[in-house]
């Protein structure tokens, strides 16, 4: 997929994880979301995320290889698991949370353009989707809006998961974001 697609799909992805009260719906997971959608990219310099950090894209490739580690389930369910060991469940509903789902985001929809890594560095056998999808081509076109229609049909029609009592009470509140005043977001 291309940068623009990993960013549409972590922000369709954000906004159902709010709806459906796994992340809090602040600006900061949002936006920690978009840049999780982007950054497993970071093993490849001609990507959006390792055009601009170059310094850090090109060893990242020469370690790891384009869809390598930095594609790993295995990896990034480790981060999650040390995180939430070392800062509490409540991490992973916050920009922490944001992150790893863009990352998870970008991961997915990898999987039919060419596959990844996804039990790396356990195995460094490449796992793919059928059907297979060209990068950037008119198939990526056909699974990405798909995608994203049901991702805006899972989040607009979100229920909350815990209906007796409220996992994140700050999350009905008032939104302020210095550039745009106060937004209510929906719960």
């Amino acid at each position: 997929m291309t940068g623009r697609s990993h960013l549409l799909v972590g922000a369709f992805t954000s906004y159902c994880a709010m709806r459906w009260q796994i992340l809090t719906p602040d600006i900061a997971s949002f936006f920690t979301a978009l840049i999780g959608s982007l950054l497993p990219d970071i093993d490849t310099e001609r990507s959006m995320m390792g055009a601009r950090m170059k310094w850090l894209s090109r060893p990242v490739a020469r370690l790891c290889g384009h869809r390598g580690l930095t594609h790993s389930a295995v990896l990034w369910v480790a981060v999650a698991v040390l995180c939430r060991a070392l800062f509490g469940g409540d991490v992973l509903a916050g920009p922490l949370g944001g992150l790893l789902l863009g990352v998870a985001s970008h991961i997915c929809v990898d999987l039919p353009t060419g596959g990844c890594q996804l039990f790396g560095p356990l195995s460094r056998s490449r796992v793919s989707v059928w059907p297979y999808v060209k990068t950037g081509g008119v198939g990526e076109v056909c699974l990405l809006v798909p995608t994203l229609a049901l991702l805006g049909w899972f989040g607009w029609n979100a229920m909350p998961l815990h209906s007796e009592h409220d996992l994140h009470p700050h999350a009905h509140q008032r939104l302020h974001v210095p550039f745009s005043g106060d937004m209510a977001l929906p719960s």
